[in-house]
Formats: C-alpha cells, sequence, structure tokens
C-alpha cells in the first residue's frame, strides 16, 4: 500500500489536533530548550565583539600625546627582544575602527571636529614571552617621553576571552540538557497520539500498508513540533534583543551600549529552527523504536 504525501500531511494534522495540549507542551519545551543557550549565544556573540579583531590581540598599549614622535617611540618598543611587532594606530585610524566595530555609535562621532581617540602603540608579544612581560614592558614605558599612559592588556584579555568561551560553553551545555528534556517530552506526546490513532493503525496494517507508511504521519508530526519550537524560540530571542536595545537607547548604559550592537549572525538563526526539527523528529524516533502499535 502506497501512501501519498497528502495523506501524511492530513494524518499529520490529524495527530496535532487529537493531542494539542501535549503537542503545546512539546512546542513549548523545545522553544524553551533553544531559547536558553540561544540567550547566551547572543550574549557572547555581542560580549567577543569588544575583543574580535582580525589582528593578534595587543598585550600593551602605549597611549601617546598627540605631540610624540610615534614612529621613534615604536622603533623603541620593537627593540625589546619579547616584542614581535608594534602597530601604530593613529587617531583617524582608531576612530575608523571604532565605527567599523560600532557603527550605530560611530555615527554618532561624525560631527566632532576633533577625534576623541588619542594616537597609541600596541604592542605584540612573541610567542612564548614569560608571563608578566607586557606588565613589565608598560612599567617600562611610562618613564618615556611622549607617553601619556601604558597600560597591560595581557591578563584582561586572557580573562576576557576564557570568560567568553566559558558562556558559550554554558549555553552548549544548558542546551543539550534542556534538548533531552524537548526530546523525551516529543517522544511522550508521540506515543499519546500513538494510542489515540491505534485503530488507524491496525486498519492500515491490515490493508497492507508498511511500517513507514504508518510511521511518516507521525514523524513529520513531530518534526514540525520540532520547527514551531525552533521559530518560537528565535521570535523570543528577537523580541529579547529588541526589548534590550531599546531599553539601552532609552536609557543608555555607558558599557552595556558598548557590546550590545548585533543580533544573532545567519548561522546560528538559520540552526535554531533546523535543530528543533532534529529534536523533534530524535523525539519520534525514540518513541516509535519498535513496530508501531505493536
Amino acid at each position: 500500500m502506497r501512501v501519498k504525501a497528502r495523506y501524511v500531511f492530513a494524518e499529520a494534522w490529524s495527530i496535532a489536533k487529537s493531542g494539542a495540549r501535549q503537542t503545546a507542551v512539546a512546542v513549548l519545551l523545545i522553544a524553551l530548550a533553544l531559547y536558553v543557550p540561544g540567550l547566551l549565544a547572543l550574549l557572547a556573540r555581542n560580549l567577543s565583539r569588544l575583543a574580535a579583531t582580525r589582528e593578534e590581540p595587543a598585550a600593551a598599549v602605549v597611549t601617546a600625546a598627540p605631540s610624540a614622535d610615534l614612529r621613534g617611540l615604536a622603533d623603541r618598543l620593537a627593540a625589546d627582544p619579547r616584542v614581535a611587532r608594534v602597530r601604530i594606530v593613529g587617531s583617524a585610524a582608531a576612530l575608523e575602527r571604532f565605527r567599523r566595530a560600532y557603527p550605530d555609535l560611530g555615527a554618532a562621532l561624525a560631527e566632532l571636529r576633533e577625534t576623541p581617540f588619542p594616537p597609541a602603540l600596541e604592542v605584540v608579544l612573541r610567542p612564548g614571552s614569560p608571563e608578566g612581560a607586557a606588565s613589565e614592558i608598560a612599567r617600562a614605558a611610562r618613564g618615556w617621553p611622549g607617553v601619556e599612559m601604558a597600560e597591560s592588556e595581557e591578563g584582561f584579555g586572557r580573562r576576557f576571552r576564557d570568560a567568553v568561551r566559558l558562556l558559550r560553553g554554558a549555553g552548549l551545555f544548558l542546551g543539550a540538557l534542556l534538548a533531552v528534556a524537548a526530546i523525551l517530552s516529543v517522544a511522550s506526546a508521540v506515543r499519546l497520539a500513538l494510542d489515540l490513532h491505534r485503530e488507524e493503525v491496525e486498519i492500515m496494517r491490515l490493508m497492507g500498508a508498511t511500517e513507514s507508511a504508518i510511521r511518516a504521519p507521525f514523524w513529520l508530526h513531530a518534526a514540525f513540533e520540532g520547527l514551531a519550537g525552533g521559530l518560537a524560540a528565535l521570535g523570543l530571542l528577537y523580541a529579547t534583543y529588541r526589548l534590550a536595545t531599546f531599553l539601552l537607547a532609552r536609557d543608555p548604559h555607558p558599557v552595556l551600549s558598548l557590546f550590545w550592537v548585533g543580533f544573532l549572525d545567519p548561522r546560528v538563526t538559520l540552526l535554531l529552527p533546523v535543530a528543533g526539527m532534529a529534536a523533534g523528529f530524535l523525539g519520534s524516533l525514540l518513541s516509535l523504536g519498535g513496530k508501531a502499535a505493536r
């Protein structure tokens, strides 16, 4: 017996209606399972913008006076055997970098006659440099003519990147736990729907339907449960992002406003509904591990 796609979709819709409460609970759990790690991923993505750069991270930053000889200071820093390279970042370059990283905030600086960023030198250490080398270099540079300030970024940058990795790891861990709960919920909902449609299943088997044909509506029903949960999680995440953006625009925060500048990237955005659909389908496989209605 060959089952048409129209019948599969009609039966999947009938299954959803017959167990509306269980379907709603499964969709809610899947949405929650994806919302929590998605929220942590959103926070991690925006936080990582502060440390994101195509260049090697600077271990120390030396801020120079406007009239200082930047090339001379750079050569003096580069003479240290622990230094791999020194990047000269002028005021205009620093402003352009800020505008690229934070386009919304950078546009607000366009009307300023003078750039608010002083020239700076970014010191990159050689691989294998001893711990504390950046602090020693910064401490020595503070006494040089033309240097207004010198700070080590070594410890802060490492702790910041570790915090971002920890946030991402927590999202994956919580997501895995909640995904298991969502899969079990879908499995329970599919099993209940199977019990409600047991007579129809028996009739189909008597008419010669294969096990795949019998299970197909349940697979489709569970997959669409997961898809609905993934889309719901995505909608909740976007609503959270827009609410936070609105609150920060109404009452700007000096720190939060700097990193809360973007939503999830397209790959993660697409991953949420796909992951929800996969969780729903796995739940149906778990529930229908043996022969349906046997």
